[in-house]
Formats: C-alpha cells, sequence, structure tokens
C-alpha cells in the first residue's frame, strides 16, 4: 500500500473514532434524560434508536462524509432537546 493509501486509510480511522465519540455523547445525552425525565419517553426512546442505528452503519461513509455527521449530530440532538421542551411549554 502507498503511504498516500496509509495516509488516506488513517485519516478515516481517525474520522470514524471523532464521530465514533459524537454519537456516544448524543446517545449518553439522551440516556441520561430517560433516566432523568419520562414525559417524553417514546420519543426519545425513538430518537436514542435512531441515533444509535446510524452509529452502527458509520462504516460505510466516506472521510468527508463522517466529519460532516461529526459536526451535525450534536447539533441535532440538541434540537431534538429544545424541541421537546417547547412541546412541554405547549401542552
Amino acid at each position: 500500500m502507498s503511504m498516500i493509501g496509509v495516509s488516506v486509510a488513517s485519516s478515516k480511522s481517525l474520522q470514524l473514532e471523532a464521530t465514533q465519540e459524537a454519537y456516544d455523547r448524543a446517545i449518553v445525552k439522551l440516556n441520561l434524560l430517560l433516566i432523568d425525565d419520562k414525559t417524553h419517553e417514546k420519543a426519545v426512546r425513538t430518537k436514542l434508536f435512531e441515533v444509535m442505528d446510524e452509529r452502527n452503519e458509520l462504516g460505510d461513509y466516506s472521510t468527508s462524509e463522517l466529519y460532516i455527521m461529526q459536526k451535525s449530530i450534536e447539533e441535532m440532538v440538541y434540537d431534538f432537546l429544545t424541541g421537546l421542551n417547547e412541546q412541554a411549554v405547549v401542552v
């Protein structure tokens, strides 16, 4: 394997690890919410399983796709949790 091939493989490995960590942090946040508050249990469980399924498929993505996913996962979970709080206020 050429040095470029090694560099690309190493870069993807590092990006995969960073993206998995972002997903793991999102999963922990959702699990902690389930422990602390049962108000939106069904919606949180659905989102939790969605995030876990996405995390399990990370090996199928390119390095650039992983980078984009890493940047968006925490924002997506934040927006989801913010939406739950807004629903609690409206209801």
